[in-house]
């Protein structure tokens, strides 16, 4: 009797499952600009990617291969989750050291998906990664991602770090410097290290003084001992910062805009909940930046006092869709039930007969009707206080929000609870189970808040 002979591996589904997970990282990294993305989608989106990604845990050192070529080849930040968690869930220090080797060449680009894959480990395992990176003989590149993935990670900050956290605020690389002030948001206040991040204030690389101005400002709400004029005077700091990037923006092209747009919308969003309502130079900064931009301000700031500001921007085309998209979501009054969208323009045919389907960079948001929503009765919405979905916005609701909203919606809650809790550390982007255990301990937080 012949016996067949039966691979261990199949090498074209190892491929398909490195090829998978980068294709699914890469929806929930972009989940956050989703409007219609629904929280049960997500969900769905994780189990796929932990699916794939078990596989090649499965596939165990014959998995790395696939994994570094697709790397080499696509050098993409869903390509760099990929492998880098496969690395470290190997524990190989040779694929470790290819991993770094392809890094190295893009740093700006990929290690986003390394400090991801970080994130997305066991905690108990990220934090030996962590501790090892943040040791005395990392590499910066070692030393930012682990910073990074330490203000994700779902554990408590303390004791993480292989070295104090006043080292890396005093490095002279400045994007350590960027990463510790991340981190040190997320630190207890009574450990945190007010002094450094003070004089990363005045800090030569304007990414550390636009970092420490929003860490500072956290540790500061969490104290509750920040006074109104430190408030705005570190707002004023991210402000400056913000004016700079635009600048920025506007004189870069091809993959250095992108990159420097991506800071800039961090910082705006940051800015907006920073802000005091009603101040008075709000206006001005909106003139300044590109208009989505403005939009997002908006938005995260949540004033109804600037619901003008977005109905005038649905008279451009470019912009038409997403400033219907920030009005509802202040609002809470969805267009297309309230009928104040217009029906969809009409295809223009091909000479063949054959039309591509219509790529709509707004996710098939409505085309609003701007002079019936300018007509709409807003009146009940008080000016001066932050709205989502048409309420006030607190704590409470916020959370409701988490569970229920799309994704683009609740990463605007998400981005108002970072502000009061940020040693919560929670993220629209995170593993759904790391989500809702931070909600749930959110929730145990706001309960011993109300029986003070």
């Amino acid at each position: 009797m012949t016996t067949l002979s039966i691979p261990r591996i199949i090498a074209p589904l190892i491929r398909r499952h490195s090829e998978d997970a980068a294709f699914y990282w890469g929806l929930i990294d972009a989940s956050i600009n989703a409007p219609r993305l629904s929280l049960d989608t997500v969900a769905r989106f994780g189990d796929m990617l932990d699916a794939h990604l078990e596989g090649l845990k499965v596939a165990g050192p014959d998995g790395w291969g696939p994994c570094l070529a697709s790397l080499e080849r696509w050098r993409k930040p869903a390509d760099a989750f990929v492998c880098a968690h496969q690395a470290f869930t190997l524990g190989d220090a040779a694929a470790i050291d290819a991993l770094l080797m392809q890094i190295r060449q893009r740093p700006d680009e990929l290690l986003r998906g390394v400090i991801s894959a970080l994130a997305w480990q066991a905690p108990v395992h990220a934090a030996a990664i962590i501790r090892q990176w943040t040791g005395t003989n990392s590499e910066i590149i070692q030393q930012v991602a682990a910073l990074r993935a330490a203000a994700l990670v779902d554990t408590d900050a303390a004791g993480l770090l292989g070295q104090p956290i006043e080292h890396f605020l005093d490095s002279p690389d400045s994007h350590v410097r960027t990463a510790a002030c991340r981190f040190a948001a997320t630190v207890p206040p009574g450990v945190a290290p007010d002094v450094a991040l003070t004089r990363c204030l005045a800090d030569s690389a304007v990414i550390v003084r636009a970092e420490a101005s929003i860490a500072l400002h956290a540790l500061g709400r969490q104290k509750a001992k920040v006074d109104e004029e430190k408030g705005i005077d570190l707002a004023n700091t991210l402000w400056q910062c913000v004016v700079g990037q635009v600048t920025a923006v506007n004189e870069s092209t091809g993959w250095y805009r992108h990159q420097a747009v991506r800071r800039l919308q961090r910082w705006v969003r940051n800015l907006a909940t920073m802000v005091p309502l009603g101040h008075d130079k709000i206006s001005e900064l909106l003139d300044f930046v590109p208009a989505r931009i403005g939009l997002r301000f908006i938005a995260c700031h949540g004033d109804p006092a600037y619901l003008p500001y977005a109905i005038a921007r649905m008279a451009n085309p470019d912009t038409c869709r997403y400033a219907g998209w920030v009005w509802e979501t202040i609002t809470g009054i969805d267009l297309e039930s309230a009928a104040l969208s217009l029906p969809e323009p009409p295809l223009a045919p091909e000479d063949d007969g054959i039309s591509d389907a219509r790529v709509d960079a707004d996710h098939d948001l409505p085309l609003p009707d701007m002079d019936a929503i300018a007509r709409y009765a807003t009146a009940h919405l008080a000016p001066g206080q932050r709205t989502l979905a048409g309420q006030a916005l607190t704590p409470a609701f916020a959370v409701a929000v988490l569970e229920t909203a799309p994704q683009a919606t609740r990463s605007l809650a998400c981005q108002f609870l970072r502000l009061s809790y940020p040693q919560l550390k929670l993220s629209s982007r995170a593993q759904i189970g790391v989500q809702r255990a931070a909600i749930e301990r959110l929730r145990r937080v706001l309960v011993e808040e109300a029986l003070r």
